[in-house]
């Protein structure tokens, strides 16, 4: 596996806490990964915070795959882009 398609995650989850980011701006929504080439559905973003410092260390989103493959995977989420420009949403239960 290329080690540029998955973001670092900290050696010792000891010393960090992981929260999902339940308000990140793409979360739902169909995007692509330049990187890889891929599209899919950003499912979940965690974002992992050092217990020491406080400090957000990184943020992981969790993608589905837009294709049949199944084959899920994780990206730094500054590097997916929106297929569908994020000013171009109409707000929930309106068209």
């Amino acid at each position: 596996m290329h080690p540029r398609q998955h973001p670092v995650i900290p050696a010792s989850e000891a010393n960090v806490t992981i929260a999902e980011d339940i308000g990140h701006r793409l979360l739902g929504r169909d995007v692509a990964h330049p990187e890889t080439g891929r599209r899919g559905t950003v499912g979940v973003v965690f974002v992992y915070t050092s217990k020491t410092t406080g400090r957000i260390i990184g943020r992981v989103a969790h993608m589905r795959p837009a294709d049949t493959s199944g084959r899920e995977w994780t990206a730094d989420p500054r590097s997916l882009q929106p297929l569908i420009p994020l000013g171009h949403i109409s707000p929930a239960g309106t068209r």
